[in-house]
């Protein structure tokens, strides 16, 4: 592998025999070297070999800002989300996730405290991923003696759930079409603009999106509490009926099918965002 840039002494940019490009870590792998030298693979720590360029010239610049001890703490919380997810997450995660969790050391060390207006959600229905947002302050604290909040618990959750889900472009914008056309049949069913700016607006689209992952990788929510089904049936009729034709429109044009389970939490949702009060 031949080195085309060096970022600093642990960090470099090369081009392997298939002239691919990689970011390279390793204590000392860019001292003393310049491009066009072979690289010390005896050095290599960690190997990234993004394919999206914009992201893998991010990870190396970040890689220059942050400490090695601090971009070992966001490893070994990536290694064990993998070990006990069971599956390997999108590379990005060391990118998104180091760069949250040294912006959010900071944060807590100046006092500056963010609230998670979605923490609800993201416990609700990605409880493995929130565990190990949980782990990840523990982890956090035992090695820097920093204590972070349950907020932020929650959002390193949902930076592994989207690296978990490892969504293709089709996907994101299946995504966009979806979530576009349930706001459309919202709006005509209550006659009502919505607001784009409320928090339950912002909670309906995070709902949707990670109910459209589950879609799509058949991993629906089907809990079968019929007590709890024909209660919501019952109190929100209006907003069941209309989940059941965002049901119906999915149905139709993408050919799969909503539980019980995912129409009764949508339901939920669509109530809030009709109703806030």
């Amino acid at each position: 592998m031949i080195i085309k840039k060096v970022m600093n002494n642990n960090v470099v940019f090369v081009e392997d025999d298939r002239q691919q490009e990689l970011v390279l870590v390793g204590k000392g792998i860019g001292f003393k070297m310049k491009p066009g030298k072979p690289v010390d693979e005896t050095k290599v720590e960690k190997t990234f070999s993004m394919h999206n360029r914009v992201e893998r010239s991010r990870l190396a610049e970040l890689l220059t800002q942050v400490t090695p001890e601090n971009f070992q703490l966001a490893d070994m919380i990536i290694q064990y989300a993998q070990t006990v997810l069971g599956g390997k997450l999108n590379e990005v995660i060391y990118l998104t996730l180091t760069d949250h969790i040294v912006f959010a050391m900071e944060r807590v060390k100046k006092g500056e405290v963010f609230s998670n207006p979605l923490l609800w959600e993201i416990k609700h229905f990605y409880p493995q991923e929130f565990a190990v947002g949980k782990y990840a302050n523990d982890y956090i604290f035992e090695k820097t003696g920093i204590e972070m909040p349950e907020a932020e618990a929650g959002f390193i959750a949902l930076h592994i759930a989207e690296a978990r889900s490892d969504s293709s472009i089709a996907h994101v914008e299946t995504t966009a079409e979806i979530l576009k056309s349930a706001m459309k049949i919202i709006s005509l069913s209550y006659q009502i603009v919505l607001d784009e700016e409320s928090l339950d607006y912002g909670r309906f689209v995070v709902h949707m999106k990670f109910c459209i992952s589950r879609l799509f990788s058949n991993q629906m929510l089907c809990q079968d509490d019929e007590m709890f089904i024909k209660m919501i049936q019952t109190q929100y009729a209006d907003a069941y009926a209309c989940a059941e034709k965002i049901g119906e429109f999915i149905s139709d044009n993408y050919g799969l099918n909503l539980t019980e389970d995912e129409l009764i939490y949508l339901t939920v949702h669509i109530k809030r965002i009709t109703d806030p009060n």
